[in-house]
């Protein structure tokens, strides 16, 4: 799951999970708050993986230094922002609902099958390959995670899908390679604009083992490589680092300092060799990130934010 790489536009631009959730099955009806109300501060378990600060001197890895250098030839950490932008739509009691159909029936039974699935009007998945939409309902603390979401009419469908509560863990279901939550980890506009993640990050990479690790479920990871990285691993900046000694713009800065402190997980296979997820603005275009991310510096869809010295990396054990 995950785009085709294109170093030339890199350079330019540079089964079924049953669902067993703790939750009461609410009728969620209603058209959408937009965006922004479901904010990352809100999302998943407080001691969960993805809000856990990592702790001093972890230990590493035992092939950190081989795997990170797999995946930085040329430091960097490539920003999806718009093509492969996570679109999320937050909902209310006034948002539309409908019944949402899987169309990969060899994946097992649709997660969305009997949910009242709240899709505001104008949804629109990302533009990427993996046609991947979010839709949050924060009040019955359940999000609705689309894989090639697509819309025929007035209907939509989904190749596959996943539901999963905003109160757990983040990990579970078949949005993503590893059962992470597609909401999990996403660096999200209103980050950016506090200047400040407090969540570890959604990586992606081309070099994903085919084994996995907690908290990961799954992988989907193809490469058989002694330098490839479970998904499930989690990856920090080297914390001994003083970013202020860095030219680095406010959007680099936040993005490194959640490195430092919460680090990122590797959650699905992508083209890039490393690659983090953003909430994609709907006032994004061919031209521009967002005003945003515009200004914090971001300049383009798949900036590699190449002022983070992404080879001094590190992989958790």
């Amino acid at each position: 799951m995950g785009p085709e790489w294109d170093p030339r536009r890199f350079r330019k631009a540079i089964l079924a999970v049953a669902m067993s959730l703790a939750l009461v099955a609410v009728g969620v009806s209603g058209c959408a708050s937009h965006r922004n109300s479901t904010e990352p501060s809100h999302l998943f378990a407080a001691d969960g993986p993805w809000r856990r600060v990592i702790a001093s001197n972890p230990e590493l890895d035992p092939n950190s230094a081989a795997m990170i250098a797999a995946v930085q030839p040329t430091p960097q950490l490539f920003a999806n922002l718009v093509q492969y932008g996570i679109p999320v739509y937050a909902s209310n009691a006034d948002t539309p609902t409908q019944a949402v159909n899987c169309t990969k029936l060899d994946y097992g039974i649709c997660p969305f099958a009997g949910w009242p699935v709240p899709i505001p009007s104008g949804a629109q998945p990302n533009s990427g390959s993996d046609a991947v939409m979010v839709t949050v309902d924060e009040a019955a603390g359940i999000s609705f995670e689309f894989w090639r979401a697509f819309k025929r009419g007035d209907e939509w469908s989904t190749s596959f899908a996943a539901v999963n509560s905003i109160r757990g863990s983040g990990w579970g279901g078949a949005a993503t390679g590893s059962g992470a939550s597609r909401l999990a980890g996403v660096v999200r506009i209103s980050d950016i604009a506090a200047g400040r993640i407090e969540h570890a990050l959604a990586l992606q990479t081309n070099n994903a083992c085919t084994t996995f690790r907690s908290p990961a479920l799954k992988s989907d990871g193809r490469s058989g490589r002694d330098d490839c990285i479970p998904e499930g691993a989690r990856l920090q900046l080297d914390p001994a680092i003083d970013l202020s000694t860095l030219k680095l713009t406010s959007g680099e800065l936040a993005v490194a300092t959640a490195m430092q402190r919460y680090g990122g997980y590797v959650m699905d296979v992508g083209a890039a060799p490393l690659s983090v997820s953003f909430e994609r603005d709907d006032s994004a275009t061919s031209n521009s990130v967002g005003k945003t991310y515009q200004e914090a510096g971001f300049r383009w869809d798949y900036d590699a934010m190449e002022h983070i010295p992404w080879n001094e990396l590190r992989v958790l054990k």
